[in-house]
């Protein structure tokens, strides 16, 4: 499911490949989470996006799920595998 744009940066996702993809979803959910997720690392394919690292709170964990979902208008295969310690 192809990226819909919210920002005028987010513009520039169209023709991006899955890497570039990946590390702009990965600076929006840095942003979003104010920089508390540690080791975040996301997985960008056209049938799945993955969200890994390290959050003090399932609140951050949450705020990264629904940075992902507002960026790409609900994908339906996002796996957020950040672990709360």
């Amino acid at each position: 499911m192809p990226l819909r744009p919210v920002t005028a940066d987010a513009t520039r996702v169209v023709g991006w490949g899955p890497m570039e993809v990946a590390r702009y979803i990965e600076g929006h959910v840095n942003r979003v989470a104010n920089g508390r997720i540690r080791d975040l690392h996301v997985d960008y394919s056209e049938d799945r996006i993955v969200l890994q690292g390290r959050s003090r709170t399932y609140h951050v964990k949450q705020l990264a799920h629904q940075a992902v979902l507002d960026l790409t208008d609900g994908h339906p295969l996002l796996a957020n595998q950040i672990v709360v310690s």
